[in-house]
């Protein structure tokens, strides 16, 4: 079993805490993605899980066993990080296998897991060949079936997919995938890259100055973000964060710009939160559309990027429709999605969706 908790850990450096502490539970077979903004402390707990960081208070268990003061070796951990630390002088085979051979398990036994989880990545006509030999994707599948040969309880991953070009993060990202579904192990997983958290996850933690901000599946994270630093960090492009006033039921950005609030809103200064995929073209005079001029246009294939200007306001927009290509200098009418719109404090906490 791979259960991990978390209690109340946290962890100091020269009397500066980079985690405060933090609790969390990751079930049996669970894929948990640690995703937050270089510094926010996620690869310094995924460090702590292993052992290779010290805690500065608070518990570490895995598979039932308090593990926090227990050395790397003895956690029931493997961890696959983003240089993949392969021996440039062995062959696959042997870098897959050399850690169960230091552990002195039966050869007939190394080379049986070896094999199997060459089968499962891949790699089976690679077995000879030596880590020079490998492109970047390959070393790092390598890197996986060497943590995957020794069963642990518990998978950790440090942005893995970091030092590889954008095809080959989409090709390995889909491997992890498939590993975790054909093994179904606990995997802990640290990125800063959003899209790798919402396609690989079962929960993402968002993580932020040390801090949990916010905890649950990809869609519930992007769909009911609890403050506008999550609201703006997952999803690409960003959400629109545009300063507004709320009164009689409408949420005034500029003059011109006005949005239908959702119920329950107070009057009052308030921060909109709009996607841009959840703005559509409309014609004009339609309900709530509003005009903008297009200065920028970034055309993706399946979708158009806009960076268009509303009654002096910047506004990203998403389009997905397919049609006459948009033109910098043109002006077009668009409207908000109905019941997309989120609502936030001025001090950053989520007030509503509508």
């Amino acid at each position: 079993m791979g259960e991990l908790r978390l209690r109340a850990v946290e962890k100091r450096f020269n009397g500066n805490t980079v985690v405060h502490p933090m609790s969390l539970d990751v079930a049996d077979g669970e894929f948990i993605v640690l995703v937050g903004p270089s510094g926010c402390g996620k690869s310094t707990t995924l460090r702590m899980i292993a052992g290779l960081e010290e805690t500065s208070g608070g518990e570490i268990e895995i598979a039932g066993r308090v593990v926090t003061h227990l050395e790397p070796k003895d956690r029931d951990i493997a961890m696959v990080f983003q240089n993949y630390a392969l021996y440039p002088h062995m062959t696959v085979r042997q870098n897959m296998g050399f850690g169960l051979e230091v552990a002195r398990v039966a050869k007939a036994e190394v080379r049986q897991r070896v094999d199997e989880a060459a089968g499962i990545l891949g790699l089976d006509a690679l077995m000879d060949r030596k880590p020079g030999q490998l492109s970047g994707g390959q070393r790092q599948r390598v890197a996986m079936g060497r943590a995957m040969v020794r069963r642990p309880a518990v998978f950790l991953f440090d942005e893995p997919l970091s030092n590889l070009d954008a095809k080959l993060r989409n090709t390995v990202r889909t491997e992890i995938k498939k590993l975790h579904q054909a093994l179904g192990t606990t995997i802990v997983y640290v990125t800063h890259d959003q899209v790798e958290a919402m396609t690989l996850a079962d929960r993402v933690v968002v993580m932020r100055d040390g801090r949990i901000e916010q905890v649950g599946a990809p869609m519930q994270i992007y769909g009911s973000p609890v403050n506008l630093f999550v609201g703006g960090f997952i999803g690409a492009p960003a959400m629109n964060q545009l300063p507004a006033r709320v009164a009689a039921g409408r949420a005034e950005v500029a003059p011109g710009l006005t949005f239908a609030a959702p119920a329950g809103v107070p009057d009052g200064a308030v921060v909109l939160g709009l996607r841009p995929e959840d703005i559509v073209p409309a014609e004009p005079g339609a309900r709530d559309a509003f005009p903008a001029t297009i200065r920028v246009v970034e055309p993706l294939g399946a979708e158009t990027l806009l960076l268009a200007e509303a009654a002096g306001i910047e506004i990203a927009i998403r389009l997905t429709e397919r049609g006459p290509m948009p033109r910098a200098g043109e002006m077009r009418q668009f409207r908000a999605m109905p019941g997309l719109l989120h609502v936030f404090r001025p001090d950053g906490a989520a007030l509503a969706r509508g």
